[in-house]
């Protein structure tokens, strides 16, 4: 997978669902943070440390910020860092042309993606039952899976995901509650250290 290909796909797929749900429905995609998922739009792209010292000034002037000729590249890879534009992701770009919103769930946290859960569900149903290890037969295992995937079955999944929601949000506010008591805690050792350091000079 690259990033062309899943753009690709998923204007085919934003597509899809808005003419299947009307204009006024409220549509969300979730993705992860794969590589592929994250391509940049040319205009917010940022420039590249490897690039020549000509093409970091052309990057200037494409977004109207001014610079000295007489400036080194490490000073103009250092003013173009300063003036950096909002990212936009090409993924993002093409969802809102259907209306549709693009949530990325958190780093490392497949578990809050009811699709990730799925398709382990489908990769394990596969490993166990394809004995003879044909892609004819993985084809027809994942047909399989896929036809057994009940309504039930897959609100299975978003249940999931709600209960993990819950673990993570009250953990976020135990975090809260006792950050404050953490940080006095560290400021009295270091009070405390401060002071057996003079009545060491004493």
């Amino acid at each position: 997978m690259d990033s062309n290909h899943f753009v690709t796909w998923m204007d085919s797929a934003a597509s899809t669902l808005r003419s299947e749900h009307g204009k006024t429905t409220k549509i969300a995609i979730i993705i992860d943070n794969a590589k592929w998922h994250n391509k940049l739009t040319p205009e917010s792209e940022p420039p590249k440390r490897s690039w020549k010292k000509q093409l970091i000034a052309d990057w200037l002037t494409t977004r109207k910020i001014k610079y000295e000729l007489y400036m080194t590249k490490a000073e103009l890879i250092q003013l173009a860092f300063a003036h950096l534009p909002p990212k936009e992701f090409l993924v993002d770009k093409v969802a809102s042309k259907y209306n549709i919103e693009i949530v990325r769930i958190p780093v490392k946290h497949g578990v809050l993606n009811p699709l990730e859960l799925g398709w382990s569900g489908l990769k394990n149903y596969v490993r166990r039952q394809n004995v003879h290890f044909s892609l004819n037969d993985v084809e027809q295992l994942c047909n399989e899976w896929l036809a057994a995937c009940t309504p039930e079955h897959a609100s299975g999944y978003f249940a999931h995901v709600y209960k993990h929601e819950e673990i993570f949000k009250t953990a976020d506010k135990y975090v809260e509650q006792i950050e404050d008591d953490l940080i006095d805690s560290e400021d009295d050792a270091d009070h405390d250290t401060s002071n057996d350091d003079d009545d060491a000079d004493d």
